[in-house]
């Protein structure tokens, strides 16, 4: 029993009204805040300060109508004071954000003052390019090479594995760790350290919340692992999100985060789906996912 269940216990509890107390009740009410002064009420009389008496039954017909009802006006979300809030929440809306369903899984990679860049990848892991800079010369290029997996950070997964990761963050997190000895980041072989494999599993999950094809589950799991990591700092308001400091291999990266939407809105770090690290030496890019149907235009 809580404290407001005990206060109904010990307090008297009038009589329920009548029907017919209820509403005479109502209707004197009713007839006092629409009925037109009086003559004697139109005489200026000294002010004295309004007392409010209730009969019982009244009262309890009041008391009857009203229901309330706790909680917060405005935004019930709670307000967002550090890193790990941006991340828990962006975790709780890209879980809540549909898809889409297409065959392709395209992504845009833009930045003020540069080309932008595309890429739309088929299930198999065969895709297509276009942009400035990069082969085909601004025209659609299907990149000649077999399908291959998907990079994710340093590891290399086929769609299916991709869309069989765990959608919890500890088993999440826990996956792609154990994964790395094995990923080739030690080409000659020698024992891999334990700070290398945290950094490792870290770039892992910055693919999974910026440009890997995974489910919203997976995708918020992503974000709630991230949250959980030691150095990742709130910076404050930015247009578009959250600014937050993460550290990786070559030092540290900035993103904006969007907790409204659950996406990244720029970066100045990320993991290709074409594998290894990108970064910007100036200025932030924007990456935008999603599925698709269509090629454009050869």
């Amino acid at each position: 029993m809580d404290d407001i269940e005990m206060l109904h216990a010990v307090r008297p509890q009038p009589d329920a009204p009548s029907p017919a107390a209820y509403t005479a009740a109502r209707a004197a009410l009713l007839e006092r805040a629409a009925g037109a002064p009086s003559l004697t009420a139109r005489r200026r009389v000294p002010w004295r300060r309004a007392r409010w008496v209730l009969i019982p039954a009244v009262a309890a017909a009041i008391t009857a109508a009203l229901v309330v009802v706790p909680g917060r006006f405005g935004d019930s979300r709670p307000p967002i004071t550090s890193s790990r809030d941006v991340l828990l929440v962006a975790a709780d809306t890209a879980e809540r954000t549909p898809e889409g369903t297409g065959t392709y899984w395209h992504i845009t990679i833009t930045r003020k003052g540069a080309p932008t860049q595309e890429y739309w990848y088929r299930r198999d892991g065969h895709f297509w390019i276009k942009g400035k800079g990069l082969k085909g010369g601004g025209k659609l290029f299907e990149w000649p090479s077999e399908s291959q997996p998907f990079a994710v950070g340093p590891l290399r997964m086929t769609f299916e594995e991709l869309r069989s990761l765990p959608a919890d963050e500890d088993a999440l997190y826990t996956r792609l760790r154990a994964a790395v000895p094995a990923s080739g980041v030690r080409p000659s072989g020698e024992p891999i350290t334990a700070a290398e494999q945290d950094g490792a599993a870290m770039r892992a999950l910055l693919s999974l919340i910026s440009e890997a094809p995974v489910s919203p589950q997976v995708r918020a799991a992503a974000y709630r692992a991230l949250a959980s990591r030691p150095g990742v700092v709130d910076l404050g308001e930015t247009d578009g999100g959250r600014h937050l400091q993460i550290p990786v291999a070559s030092g540290k990266g900035t993103l904006v985060v969007d907790p409204d939407t659950g996406r990244i809105r720029e970066t100045s770090v990320w993991a290709p789906l074409t594998g290894g690290v990108a970064h910007t030496q100036n200025g932030m890019v924007t990456i935008d996912a999603e599925w698709t149907d269509r090629l454009p235009p050869r």
